[in-house]
């Protein structure tokens, strides 16, 4: 069990190999952010931050004496709270629809990420229907990967760094896209080249592809 949390830092405390928790290193990492940083099990949290974390899930961000949870109020605070670079457009039309792909691939019923951990996690019969689903939805989406440098979108948003985990992990899953998703994997090159995706892995992340 850590000790207390220096009331005066960012600590993230996050799990090692979810695909929710990578995605918001990602985002400190691409912005910069000071913290500590602690890959662990939920219960070797704090006793401190536990309490005030109901649903005793991973991440969990404390800051400014304020303990966050849920991945999208995590992301969407680091992104007011240090504002460079910018991962949600100003507008808010636009920063409505990155918000409904965020909710559509890491959140909704039968999302990606979902389907990520069905396969993981499953058995047989779920995981391989899980896989053909999630390869169909990726497939299909191909031309919008194909549209922009990142996805629907000339900068990075915070809607790539919650699809760079997932993709990193394809292979992982037995996943293979083929030929035909090259926009996909271009896109996927992007992201994994940058340094703040490379600094946001941890080590067993670092073999899954």
């Amino acid at each position: 069990m850590l000790t207390k949390p220096n009331p005066s830092s960012t600590t993230l405390y996050c799990s090692p190999d979810e695909m929710e928790s990578h995605a918001v290193r990602f985002i400190m990492a691409e912005k910069s952010i000071e913290s500590e940083i602690f890959n662990l099990k939920i219960d070797e949290m704090p006793e401190e931050i536990l309490e005030l974390n109901p649903c005793q899930s991973l991440p969990t961000l404390f800051d400014r004496g304020m303990v966050l949870y849920d991945t999208s109020v995590v992301t969407e605070y680091l992104d007011e709270r240090f504002p460079f670079p910018p991962l949600l457009p100003v507008d808010p039309i636009d920063k409505a629809e990155k918000r409904l792909l965020i909710f559509r691939f890491t959140r909704a019923p039968g999302c990606w990420y979902e389907l990520a951990n069905t396969i993981e996690n499953g058995n047989k019969k779920e995981a391989e229907k899980a896989k053909k689903i999630l390869k169909s939805s990726l497939i299909e989406l191909i031309p919008l990967f194909a549209y922009k440098p990142y996805f629907k979108s000339d900068e990075m948003t915070i809607v790539d760094t919650c699809l760079a985990p997932l993709l990193w992990r394809l292979k992982k899953l037995g996943i293979d896209l083929g030929p035909k998703a090259r926009p996909i994997h271009d896109y996927a090159s992007r992201l994994f080249s940058k340094d703040s995706f490379q600094e946001s892995l941890t080590d067993c992340e670092k073999e899954y592809n």
